[in-house]
């Protein structure tokens, strides 16, 4: 079997977080395991991040018209087009490589990328991010969503094609048909991190509590319910603090909800979180909704008690008082209980943190999530 294989990952500029950091520990990981990866995107805070790592990358294509939907369907001849240029570039790109294997990661690759690799006769394996339970609806239905009908079709040729939790896969799936043969070539892989611990300080010496999120700065993430529950908290612990990391459309909507509260800090977007969180004390995730949230999985790495919102795969994750305390989604009322519980409460913080790490080193180590979930699919599909 050749040991290159080609690594496919595209999202809007504001859209950093997991699913764009995953290519990259998948391509180190790989690395380690003597393959020659290559990480293709537009994206260039992923690509400078995969170059940090000394890992070969192509600048490649994407078009941030991404919605087609609604009146947007008169266009569908341009984004006919489009794959047309995508599949050309492509074919190219294989022909120069020749992978063993392209694993594709973004809905447009899906399918120009797979199309190509195909007239190669190259393994072509899907992770989803969360895209397919939007992209396939109403694929069934005449007329309406024509580019999700296209990603169907092409997710026919892939050979493997995963989800990043449980949750998702039921999601992915109840847009099929009973018969659909896609059914049977969808399974769940999860996200993980490379274990990095002992490469990062230890948590601040200050009085007080911080506590952190590493987030897009969007009203979905439930930024706005952590920053309300924790100026309650705040009136009855001045000493406790609180970090956002991360940027987005939103961001500068919650610095001014955030004005009158000395102890909030925006630190910006952080390519690589993981020093942020390790001078942290406990993790927050707000959310509304999550496929599978590879945050979560790195703040468990770096043995932090975590508050999260019972959303989609945070479940799988977390388990409530045992790797953290779950919580409602938009309610302030509950986040700020569970907040308070921890900051009172240094032995239950102390064995959720150990819980979470020890839960890390079982399920969520990234050298075992690629052995035995993608290396696999690369053989047999190859």
């Amino acid at each position: 079997m050749s040991k290159k294989v080609i690594i496919i990952r595209n999202a809007y500029s504001h859209d950093y977080g997991g699913g764009e950091r995953f290519p990259v520990f998948l391509a180190e990981t790989l690395t380690h395991m003597g393959f020659n990866p290559v990480v293709v995107s537009r994206n260039n805070t992923l690509l400078n991040f995969a170059k940090e790592k000394s890992i070969t990358t192509v600048r490649g294509w994407w078009w941030s018209q991404q919605r087609w939907n609604g009146w947007r369907i008169i266009l569908f001849p341009l984004y006919a087009v489009w794959q047309v240029f995508l599949y050309c570039w492509y074919s190219q790109l294989f022909k120069k490589v020749r992978p063993s294997a392209v694993h594709i990661q973004s809905k447009d690759d899906f399918i120009a990328a797979t199309y190509a690799a195909k007239r190669y006769n190259i393994a072509v394996v899907w992770t989803d991010h969360a895209d397919l339970k939007h992209v396939w609806r109403n694929i069934t239905t005449p007329i309406k969503n024509p580019v999700g009908k296209w990603v169907y079709r092409a997710a026919k040729k892939a050979d493997a094609i995963t989800v990043v939790s449980g949750s998702e896969l039921h999601e992915v799936t109840s847009h099929l048909p009973t018969d659909s043969p896609i059914r049977d070539k969808t399974t769940v892989v999860y996200n993980g991190c490379a274990d990095v611990l002992s490469d990062y300080s230890q948590p601040h010496k200050d009085t007080g509590i911080a506590y952190i999120i590493a987030s897009r700065l969007v009203t979905d993430k439930g930024i706005g319910e952590a920053i309300e529950a924790f100026k309650l908290l705040n009136k009855k612990y001045p000493e406790a603090r609180l970090v956002i990391a991360g940027d987005g459309p939103e961001r500068e909507k919650f610095i001014t909800q955030a004005s009158d509260t000395h102890t909030i800090t925006f630190i910006g977007h952080q390519a690589n979180p993981y020093n942020a969180i390790a001078k942290a004390d406990i993790f927050l995730q707000p959310t509304y909704h999550e496929g599978f949230s590879v945050v979560l999985v790195e703040a468990s790495m770096l043995g932090k008690p975590i508050i999260a919102t019972a959303v989609g795969g945070n479940v799988e994750i977390i388990e409530d008082k045992v790797t953290g305390l779950l919580v409602p989604a938009k309610d302030v009322e509950s986040l700020y209980k569970a907040m308070e519980t921890l900051y009172k409460d240094a032995d239950l913080r102390g064995s959720i943190a150990q819980n979470a790490r020890h839960q890390y080193e079982d399920r969520f180590t990234f050298d075992t999530i690629v052995k035995e979930g993608f290396l696999p699919l690369y053989e047999i599909t190859r």
